[in-house]
């Protein structure tokens, strides 16, 4: 059974073993992570998911103060658990701790070539809105997507 829950300082080193391999062009270090989980909660908003004891996936977002845009800084899912609705779910956490704290939009990026993420991002209400150049590493673009709140 697939469970969330924050993540803590023991997970580092398993979430910067899947930054290598999930996000090779430009991974995370464990004091990036360090820096991130410092925000949580006044500032950032991370979460895993486990199957068992096994983390599967991880997504973080960044909303400096109230009233401006939420930037999601990471949606991760490994590669043998995607497509069971486990983006989507950290896509509505993100979004709800957002709201709360009373965001306007949320923004992201996504790899142009993400497909399947682009469409998820769509179904929930985001839009292309420009295109950041070689944005994961030498002819690899990103789409920018946005969502306003209302």
């Amino acid at each position: 059974m697939i469970t969330y829950r924050q993540p803590i300082a023991l997970d580092i080193p398993v979430l910067v073993s899947y930054e290598k391999e999930l996000f090779p062009y430009s991974p995370w270090s464990s004091s990036q992570f360090k820096e991130e989980f410092a925000g949580i909660p006044t500032t950032r908003f991370m979460s895993v998911a486990e199957d068992g004891n096994t983390i599967i996936g991880y997504c973080g977002v960044f909303l400096p103060a109230p009233g401006v845009e939420a930037d999601i800084l990471t949606v991760a899912v490994l590669p043998a658990y995607r497509r069971q609705g486990i983006a989507r779910e950290f896509m509505r956490q993100i979004e709800a701790w957002a709201a709360e704290r009373k965001a306007r939009a949320m923004m992201l990026e996504v790899e142009i070539s993400n497909e399947s993420a682009i469409k998820l991002y769509e179904s929930l209400g985001y839009l292309k809105i420009s295109v950041r150049m070689d944005y994961y590493g030498p002819g690899q673009d990103a789409h920018v997507m946005r969502k306003e709140f209302s």
